[in-house]
């Protein structure tokens, strides 16, 4: 990279991402995975429990972003069918893999994706961000970015490792694509240079665009990177919670312990559980025992001879468990934005909020401050792929699902008032506010005319008003 005149400045953000990234997968070596000393003196190994709370607050967040109901558009109908086309492709998937990158971006602090041309059709990658090194930045903006990928072929033995390195580069309205193939013996090295035209020779070694809108996009959560103020890397939103995931998880850990540790006990003589020889009518001899050595209930110890048998029964500390991991869970989703009592814990498992939200609430500040960052990258996206398709267009439209801040009824109500006061169409309140088809629009409306003319007086539609329709 040196020779080309790029010199990475890494950091510590990728050992961080490690981090993150293992929260989120809900599996912590030196956290989950833990050592007990028993009564005996014995070490035994323990796997602490978990509800997972670093996944469920991504999905959470890439939910609140995200939903079938966001609208993407462009300023013509035709064209706007085509680019949803190239985006719902089965290559592209985006209803299904836009928010599961989303999620990921959260997780880890930064994503990217990359739109190209492979056998005629748009492709778009979603690459998580540690694979991703920028190289070219100002500030938090950054227009210069290598992605790697590897692979290895070969037998344990003879095991070689090859790395693609592709260089992304947007300065002076040219985006510019490079690519380089190496091979190594050993995993953790680059190794040598290889000839990419022999290696790859189905993928072009260097590209020019001359445009205005590079063909890759960098997304990051709109927090501050606290951990490492020099990167232009993202923070992931768990990055300041790590201490209130072990908070939730060592009294979820201990909920669970608590039935298999405080369950009802019977305390017996060990000298009950031998069994005894018993002498059938003829004269066979068979050894009985009078407990069952599986039943967990009963304790074997020494010391009770002549006494009776003694049960002991714990009292659960059920409430208190649950009160005190509900508690975790209010700092915890303050901690990420989220307010106060968006989860909570019954017992059985963790659930989110659904009522309508607030305006004025932490939720919608949250909501509306991240959407900055998706709208802007989606912008880039849908530039990308139009200028890649040759689709025309003056502007991109997007429309956020606001249906968590109202409720259906509401929204429905509000486009009611919009039509009666001519604000809207009828057309265009059946599709926004009631997300009828075009068939359904149609169809709707000639019946709609049809009981105009049988029982309301001539010059009144449906909702009592003239049939005189605006825009």
């Amino acid at each position: 990279m040196s020779k080309k005149g790029i010199n990475l400045v890494v950091g510590d953000i990728y050992d961080m991402m490690s981090v993150w990234k293992s929260w989120y997968r809900g599996n912590v070596n030196d956290f989950h995975y833990y050592n007990m000393k028993m009564a005996d003196g014995k070490t035994k190994k323990c796997e602490r429990l978990t509800l997972n709370m670093p996944k469920k607050v991504c999905e959470d967040y890439a939910k609140l972003l995200w939903s079938e109901k966001v609208q993407i558009s462009l300023d013509n109908k035709a064209n706007t069918e085509q680019l949803l086309n190239i985006l719902n492709s089965k290559e592209n998937n985006f209803k299904t893999n836009f928010p599961d990158f989303l999620e990921r971006v959260y997780a880890l602090g930064t994503g990217v994706t990359v739109e190209y041309k492979k056998d005629g059709k748009t492709i778009i990658d979603y690459i998580d961000g540690d694979v991703v090194l920028p190289y070219m930045y100002t500030n938090s903006y950054i227009n210069g970015i290598v992605t790697v990928s590897r692979w290895e072929k070969g037998t344990e033995s003879d095991k070689r490792y090859y790395t693609h390195l592709t260089y992304h580069q947007f300065k002076d309205n040219q985006y510019i694509k490079m690519n380089e193939v190496y091979i190594s013996s050993v995993d953790t090295l680059l190794g040598r240079e290889l000839d990419f035209k022999e290696e790859m020779p189905n993928v072009e070694e260097y590209e020019v665009f001359e445009t205005d809108n590079p063909h890759f996009q960098v997304w990051k959560p709109l927090i501050a990177n606290n951990f490492d103020t020099d990167s232009p890397m993202g923070l992931s939103i768990l990055a300041n919670q790590i201490d209130k995931f072990k908070a939730i998880d060592i009294k979820y850990d201990s909920f669970n312990r608590e039935f298999r540790t405080g369950k009802k006990r019977v305390l017996i003589d060990r000298t009950a559980v031998k069994k005894k020889a018993d002498v059938d009518s003829e004269g066979n001899v068979n050894y009985v025992s009078y407990f069952d050595n599986d039943d967990e209930v009963y304790v074997a110890i020494a010391g009770m001879d002549n006494q009776p048998v003694k049960e002991i029964d714990f009292n659960l500390r059920y409430q208190e468990h649950i009160s005190s991991i509900n508690a975790e869970l209010n700092y915890l989703s303050a901690g990420v934005g989220l307010g106060q009592n968006y989860y909570s814990f019954d017992g059985q498992g963790v659930k989110t909020a659904t009522e309508v939200v607030s305006e004025n609430s932490d939720t919608y500040r949250t909501k509306v401050h991240h959407q900055i960052m998706v709208q802007d990258g989606l912008e880039g996206l849908v530039k990308a792929i139009c200028e890649l398709e040759n689709i025309p267009y003056t502007s991109v439209n997007i429309v956020f699902d606001d249906s968590i801040i109202e409720d259906e009824n509401t929204l429905i109500n509000r486009g009611i008032m919009l039509y009666q006061n001519k604000v809207i169409s009828l057309e265009k309140f059946m599709k926004k506010y009631l997300h009828y088809s075009e068939a359904e629009i149609q169809e709707e409306t000639e019946k709609i005319q049809g009981e105009s003319k049988m029982v309301q007086p001539e010059g009144m539609d449906f909702f009592g008003m003239n049939t005189q329709e605006t825009g």
